[in-house]
């Protein structure tokens, strides 16, 4: 099966796993599977090793969100306590409509992928340096994360500050604010002021 985005896009059904996980384009992160359902989905999708990652929260009160990460499968591994672990990689962000759950409880959806300021790339300036060097200390001092860049374009400033938002302990309110494409001023001002406050 071709890679998923190689694909024509126009829609493509995929599971979708509910997860309090804010994941951006090129954006890594570590997933432990223990519930026998994503178990399954797991197997379902062992062709092209794809689905959407969509951001929830543990407050009741929370809305769904309407989009999600499309991530691939990177890596699989055993952690210590037997607990699966599945290393992902996000390729695109993606509009989630006509949700359904099929026999195993598993929920799929139609996914449209929609352009993020963090698949940019500008020139570096003073302001990017000085996140990007912080940044650079926190992934250095982090042995997944330093594993999981071990090449980092420290110079795209929209990489790094989508790094950042992936990073920093913000709600999901917050979080969902830097998903639009016209954001990206917005989310740099939010994290300098955190980073250099």
């Amino acid at each position: 099966m071709k890679h998923i985005l190689e694909q024509k896009m126009d829609k493509k059904h995929l599971p979708v796993l509910p997860l309090p996980v804010f994941v951006l384009p090129d954006g890594k992160v570590r997933l432990r599977i223990f519930e026998k359902k994503y178990l399954k989905m797991l197997s379902l999708i062992a062709d092209h090793q794809s689905f959407v990652i969509r951001l929830t929260s543990s407050s009741t009160t929370s809305r769904t969100s309407y989009w999600g990460s499309l991530v691939k499968i990177q890596d699989f591994n055993q952690g210590e306590d037997g607990i699966l672990e599945v290393d992902v990689l996000c390729m695109s962000l993606v509009n989630i409509d006509n949700t359904s759950i099929d026999k195993n409880e598993l929920i799929f959806a139609d996914v449209t992928p929609f352009s993020h300021w963090s698949q940019e790339s500008t020139n570096e300036n003073m302001t990017s340096k000085m996140l990007a060097s912080a940044l650079d200390n926190t992934l250095e001092r982090n042995d997944m994360l330093s594993q999981f860049y071990q090449t980092r374009p420290l110079n795209n400033v929209h990489w790094v500050v989508a790094r950042w938002i992936e990073l920093l302990p913000l709600s999901v309110t917050v979080k969902n604010l830097f998903v639009q494409i016209d954001s990206f001023s917005s989310a740099k001002e939010f994290v300098d002021s955190v980073i250099f406050k």
